[in-house]
């Protein structure tokens, strides 16, 4: 499972229309309109910035509301108040996950609080809602028209409408959910475990720079934690099934029983929340404005990626059975912690590749150069670092990008793990673009091997190279998704459920030879990756294929069904059980609390569906890539054009439909199964 984009995890976002004329952005946020980089060095510099967008918040929501405001005045006004919150927001939501000194994060964490407040106030707002609704809908036209729908449809869902003292729990409510989800991170974050060990054969199995790196210290003893670098080649290579499992539940233990109790009082809220709006639960209040569309065809959609996906995974799991019964003859099924490391022997036994093989072709420094130079041709652009730029850390790099000679964005990598920062892979948009030369600004945030520790060469292995092309895939989305005049329409506000197609499309070019012969040369000898090679890990990769998706339908079904049910009497480990047993391909083991750090129910709540269902559009997309090549500039143009840099202004259906020249359908996807 990878954690991607991160969004905003608020029940709405008001904002919207177009700058230009009323309250001039220069006066809303000066560094807003001028693009400049905000990088907070104290907690009273998050305090004051914080201050600030509020106070320009404030002052434009009286433009909104004054009578004399025409239709034109109101719509310019929404945009103006999203441009007061964007940026200080974004920055906010990143400092809170990234910043290295705790007093800063702890800033940054109330900053979110006050903006998360002040938005969902605006939401609820008569005033504003009045003054929305008092627009003439008919007589806009173009974009202005479907900002104002969007409008007035979030305001309905916001519960605007309602009676004072329904509008007062709603609010009470959502303070109270953005304060639940800050825990429940907060406690996955700071909860890092880990096993000690004195006997250094334990590891074998283990890359010799793994090795390396975890020597034994003064008293003999060696460490490894629950954070990536050290769980996933455990979980992969160790040869000693004991360590994998030790590993695991501490893996699976972070942050519990705290966050069982954070997230059931989470859950209750979320519950009333929706039933106040008139949904019969959150399931059906956060689908409604999705692709999808209704609870009942997000459950349906389930079924029938479980039907597509069961056969292969029976399949699968009988043969990685039976490769473990060779070292475990008495073994009577595959528990979480083989499921990589016998996996991999599969593979080596019939495909004859072992992972451990090309992990020397992919040091992290040149997988960076390798993206950036492929994505740069592929969307027409060209990277710039700024070696000079003020940055949180020392690790991370800025980049500006332009396009010929025009600067059209910035970015920040924050790429390789330290105590307190975020633990996954995501994209932090910062500043949405706009049209009149506002710049979009986002950081890639992700935990990857450090060369500056070890031997330096940071061998990172494949599965985090598709990564880093998915996580670099929203990043590049952000930046082009920047035409017009409207914030609520620009970047990445697309419907939530299409958001990741554009970044899991591009994990595609991370298997081709080609590609991947320009950058994954071996970091000893100079030489490309062998085309041989590739082709055994195409191949290899095949297998596991129905587990390994089975395993996403699992927390799909497991955080939709855990909002589509009152949680008034619910019990977090009988309804763990249940969803294990009519989903996993894995049995549940005593101490496996997913419940506690699966970090998507913040952020995605009922929507991990999301996954798969924009995984189908992916695979359905990149048929026409397929079809002219995976570097064709026409192909590829277009689908900047009619994908990434329409950003909200048309639905995703559309844009979809744009680019194949006909109605998506699940055929792709199901071939990549079930062939």
């Amino acid at each position: 499972m990878r954690q991607l984009i991160l969004l905003c995890s608020l029940p709405l976002l008001v904002g919207c229309a177009t700058t230009k004329t009323g309250l001039a952005p220069e006066d809303v946020s000066a560094a807003s309109a001028k693009g400049d980089d905000v990088i907070w060095t104290d907690a009273a510099s998050v305090e004051a910035q914080c201050n600030a967008a509020l106070e320009a918040g404030r002052a434009v929501r009286d433009t909104i509301v004054r009578e004399s405001a025409s239709d034109q005045d109101v719509i310019r006004g929404f945009d103006n108040l999203s441009l007061a919150i964007d940026e200080t927001y974004g920055w906010t939501q990143l400092m809170f996950s990234v910043h290295p000194d705790k007093v800063i994060r702890e800033a940054a964490q109330g900053c979110e609080k006050s903006l998360s407040k002040f938005l969902n106030d605006v939401s609820l707002d008569r005033a504003l809602y009045e003054a929305a609704g008092g627009v003439d809908g008919e007589q806009l036209e173009g974009l202005a028209k479907r900002v104002h729908e969007h409008q007035m449809r979030d305001f309905r869902r916001s519960g605007v409408s309602k009676n004072e003292e329904t509008r007062a729990r709603l609010a009470e409510l959502h303070a109270e959910m953005v304060e639940l989800g800050q825990s429940f991170q907060k406690n996955v974050l700071a909860d890092v475990r880990s096993v000690k060990i004195t006997d250094a054969g334990r590891l074998n199995g283990l890359p010799q720079d793994f090795i390396d790196a975890h020597a034994p210290d003064d008293d003999g003893t060696i460490t490894l934690t629950t954070n990536y670098p050290d769980f996933f080649p455990i979980q992969t290579y160790a040869q000693d099934s004991a360590l994998r499992k030790d590993l695991y539940e501490q893996f699976m233990q972070r942050a519990y029983p705290a966050n069982g109790e954070v997230l059931l009082s989470l859950l209750k809220k979320r519950h009333e929340y929706a039933t106040l709006l008139g949904y019969p639960s959150w399931a059906a209040y956060v689908t409604e404005d999705k692709m999808i569309g209704s609870a009942e065809a997000t459950d349906a959609f389930i079924g029938q990626i479980a039907s597509i996906a069961r056969p292969r995974m029976e399949a699968d799991l009988k043969l990685l059975l039976k490769r473990k019964q060779q070292d475990d003859p008495k073994a009577d099924a595959i528990q979480v912690w083989d499921r990589f490391y016998y996996v991999g022997k599969v593979r080596e036994a019939d495909f004859g590749f072992d992972s451990r093989t090309v992990r020397p072709y992919f040091p992290y420094e040149q997988v960076r150069t390798g993206i950036l130079d492929l994505y740069g041709e592929l969307f027409g652009l060209r990277f710039v670092q700024d070696k000079d730029a003020d940055v949180w850390h020392e690790s991370v790099e800025a980049f500006d990008v332009y396009t010929g000679e025009q600067h059209v964005a910035r970015f920040f990598l924050d790429m390789h793990p330290r105590e307190g920062k975020y633990q996954h892979a995501a994209m932090f948009p910062i500043q949405t673009g706009l049209e009149d030369g506002r710049m979009p600004i986002a950081a890639l945030v992700c935990n990857f091997p450090d060369p500056s520790k070890g031997d330096g060469k940071a061998l990172m292995e494949h599965k985090q190279v598709v990564t880093y092309f998915h996580e670099f895939g929203h990043l590049i989305h952000h930046l082009l998704a920047t035409r017009g005049d409207y914030v609520k329409l620009a970047g990445i506000n697309v419907e939530w459920d299409f958001v990741e197609a554009p970044s899991q499309i591009l994990e595609e070019w991370a298997w081709d030879t080609d590609v991947l012969q320009r950058f994954a040369k071996h970091v000893d000898t100079g030489e490309p990756i062998p085309a041989e090679m590739v082709k055994k890990m195409r191949d290899a990769e095949e297998f596991g294929l129905g587990a390994n998706v089975m395993r996403q339908v699992f927390y799909t079904a497991y955080s939709f069904y855990l909002h589509h049910r009152d949680p008034t009497s619910l019990v977090l480990d009988d309804y763990t059980d249940e969803i294990f047993r009519d989903f996993s391909p894995y049995p549940r083991f005593d101490g496996s609390y997913v419940y506690a750090n699966f970090g998507h129910l913040i952020g995605y709540s009922a929507i991990y569906y999301t996954y798969q269902w924009s995984l189908a559009i992916s695979k359905d997309l990149f048929t026409r890539f397929q079809s002219a090549g995976l570097l064709d500039p026409v192909v590829a143009k277009h689908y900047r054009e009619s994908i990434l840099e329409p950003g909200g202004t048309r639905d995703a259906a559309d844009l979809v439909r744009t680019f194949l020249e006909r109605e998506s359908n699940l055929d792709a996807y199901k071939k990549w199964l079930t062939e």
